[in-house]
């Protein structure tokens, strides 16, 4: 029997579980994705169709926004960036999500 373990990502306090759109939702639900509209959000990154960010330190929290340090990478592009990405929780609204250069990614609500 393999034992699993996993790693708590540096949002892991304040995002327990996925959160994430209609389609992203669905696609955790169904271990993959198909659709370009598919955004998830968890306490190891953020991931939408085409790209997607690993947060690797929390670098500042103030009650409902986080600012974390990420690895991002984009579908047709070479190789990763480093951005700070804004997670904002805005209560029964949702998450809402800004890395730079996009426009914000939200309402992302819990895939549970």
């Amino acid at each position: 029997m393999a034992a699993v373990i996993l790693a708590a990502g540096p949002a892991a306090d304040v995002l327990a579980g996925s959160f994430g759109n209609e389609v992203g939702c669905a696609g955790v639900r169904l271990g993959y994705q198909d659709r370009d509209d598919y955004v998830v959000l968890t306490a190891e990154g953020v991931e939408t169709y085409g790209s997607g960010c690993e947060f690797a330190q929390r670098l500042t929290t103030t009650p409902g926004t986080q600012l974390l340090s990420s690895t991002c990478f984009a579908e047709g592009e070479e190789g990763t960036t480093t951005d700070v990405v804004k997670v904002i929780n805005k209560g029964g609204d949702g998450f809402f999500v800004t890395i730079p250069g996009l426009e914000e990614i939200g309402p992302l609500k819990s895939c549970s």
